[in-house]
């Protein structure tokens, strides 16, 4: 009786060892595949709240309360957003406060802090970056571009520019490296300039406090101010708008160094090879695959994306709303949109301090990709 009862507490003890053993080595294996999924995701790791006097913080929303409020209020964009792809959303910096240069005294010229900064344009580096351009809605500040991690999301650095002009285009040029940004030259008229991804990647705000210097700028013949403009195999399509006059689009073939054509009979301006009307109300324009796209929004009503197939090579055609292939209902104050590889990047100017104040709105303080197709239902086919 004696062994029989040793005999059950050593098969005790063996399967209590058995127990501890399996859960210490699934501990381990745990804690090791943990390990190697934070270096697989590197973005699980929270940024700090301010980077170089830059905010990195949605100015609005929590990511859970950004997707309640937009599921609520415009379901079927929420429904078309690629939440298997990472990152999902990219928080716009600066919202709640920005490095800058000072534009007006006092203190001009010298490094300080904006809190008004107004997003405008948006475009991606070889899915490397991606860069948000604002300016100061009270002039008081110089504009910036934001640099973004493509992959992450994370915000990379500031670069402080030697303008207040609303830069309300960017556009990257994949085939020569460069950055154009929309400005307006000494007498007001419209103007790109471009930086080189090497002097992009170079600058640093911190060290260097002081604006990083355009490499190239062109004076264009038209239009006479740029509202947004984009590059597309070798061009930059250049548009502008007023609500008396409505819309244009010119479309600038460039050399084969990248440049614009300078005429020298026209006191050197870039002279458009082609112009079409469009619809007044243009934000934003990318080409994707066979499609043009355009962002039309104003004021706090929904703002739209119109998406048209590339008729540009006929003659007499025109991109007004009425010839538009399909229609997408979107939050008010679109701004810039970027169309690539079946979805479209968009971005909203609605989570700025001052539009925060309007309760009516919804705060979009994130860049969102959409995906685009022919068969969902926020999509209104002709």
């Amino acid at each position: 009786m004696l062994n029989k009862n040793i005999s059950k507490r050593r098969y005790c003890w063996i399967i209590l060892m058995i127990i501890l053993t399996s859960c210490v080595i699934f501990f381990m294996l745990w804690t090791n595949y943990k390990k190697k999924e934070v270096r697989r995701h590197p973005s699980v790791k929270s940024q700090p709240a301010l980077v170089d006097n830059t905010s990195t913080r949605p100015a609005s929303y929590s990511t859970k309360d950004f997707k309640s409020v937009l599921f609520e209020t415009y379901s079927d964009v929420y429904k078309n957003l690629n939440f298997k792809q990472k990152p999902t959303f990219y928080v716009i910096p600066g919202l709640i406060q920005s490095a800058a240069i000072k534009y007006t005294p006092p203190n001009q010229g010298q490094p300080g802090i904006a809190y008004d900064m107004d997003p405008q344009g948006l475009a991606i580096i070889h899915h490397k970056y991606l860069i948000i351009s604002a300016y100061s809605k009270s002039k008081t500040f110089d504009s910036v571009l934001w640099i973004l991690d493509f992959k992450t999301g994370r915000f990379i650095k500031t670069i402080a520019l030697n303008n207040i002009d609303h830069v309300g285009g960017i556009t990257y040029d994949d085939d020569h490296d460069r950055l154009w940004v929309a400005t307006i030259n000494q007498y007001q008229r419209a103007q790109v300039q471009s930086l080189s991804l090497k002097e992009l990647e170079r600058y640093n705000f911190k060290k260097q406090k002081r604006p990083i210097k355009f490499k190239h700028g062109t004076n264009l013949a038209a239009p006479l101010k740029t509202s947004y403009l984009t590059y597309h195999k070798n061009k930059i399509y250049v548009g502008y708008f007023d609500k008396i006059h409505g819309g244009q689009l010119f479309g600038y073939k460039l050399n084969k160094k990248g440049l614009f054509k300078k005429d020298k009979n026209e006191n050197d301006l870039a002279i458009p090879d082609e112009n079409w009307s469009t619809y007044s109300q243009i934000q934003g324009i990318s080409f994707d695959r066979k499609d043009i796209l355009l962002s039309e929004s104003y004021g706090d009503f929904n703002s739209q994306l119109l998406v048209f197939r590339n008729k540009l090579n006929k003659p007499n055609y025109n991109l007004d709303l009425n010839q538009a292939d399909k229609t997408i209902i979107l939050p008010p104050c679109l701004e810039q949109i970027i169309g690539k590889d079946g979805e479209v990047y968009l971005l909203f100017e609605s989570a700025t301090a001052l539009y925060r104040q309007n309760p009516n709105l919804v705060h979009m303080d994130r860049v969102i990709k959409l995906k685009v197709k022919y068969n969902d239902g926020i999509i209104s086919e002709k």
